[in-house]
């Protein structure tokens, strides 16, 4: 004698409320992509302008404890692409180019990426972005004066200035402040400039 199970169809669903679902599921995929994708840009700038925070606050340490000065310069490497290295005072004058050049003052650390390696991540400004202390921000990313250098004196103040950094549809600042030698990371969201602590 032959058992068979029957097995019930009445739980399925139709065609129709899978399409449902599905169209449902992209929407709200559609609706947070964007939100997701400007939290990676923002990581991704935020991480650049920390490898640059932690060689900065290393130059400067450097300074206070060998009662000597220190500077970061941004340079740029064959390829043109921008870069950062530490030097350090070889005859008690300061940080000059015109002694980098001659050997005198060395390089202690670097050359580094000043995008820090960070995929998407370019030096640079977007055209018609707001200054952080408001006007037009122009199209120079790296403001340290001419001698593109960040000094740093024995007793731990620094030069100020500030350098740009850029994905497809947001910025960060990197500001060094004067005396203190603080650094600031700023996000730009929307078209306004916001303090990242970090």
């Amino acid at each position: 004698m032959k058992t068979t199970t029957k097995l019930s169809t009445g739980a399925g669903y139709s065609l129709l409320e899978l399409v449902v679902v599905l169209g449902i599921i992209l929407i709200m995929g559609a609706v947070a992509l964007p939100g997701i994708l400007g939290f990676r840009q923002e990581a991704a700038l935020v991480g650049a302008a920390q490898g640059f925070k932690a060689q900065f606050m290393r130059a400067r340490s450097l300074a206070t404890s060998k009662n000597t000065q220190t500077a970061i310069r941004f340079e740029t490497d064959a390829d043109g692409t921008p870069m950062y290295s530490t030097y350090i005072d070889g005859n008690f004058n300061g940080v000059y180019s015109s002694e980098i050049t001659a050997g005198i003052d060395t390089r202690i650390a670097g050359p580094f990426r000043l995008d820090a390696g960070q995929t998407g991540v370019i030096v640079g400004v977007l055209p018609d972005v707001p200054a952080p202390d408001g006007g037009k921000l122009g199209s120079e990313p790296i403001r340290f004066g001419n001698s593109r250098m960040v000094s740093f004196s024995p007793i731990g103040t620094g030069t100020p200035g500030t350098f740009y950094l850029r994905t497809k549809s947001t910025m960060a600042g990197v500001r060094v402040t004067g005396g203190s030698a603080r650094v600031r990371i700023m996000i730009l969201r929307g078209k306004r400039w916001i303090d990242r602590q970090g």
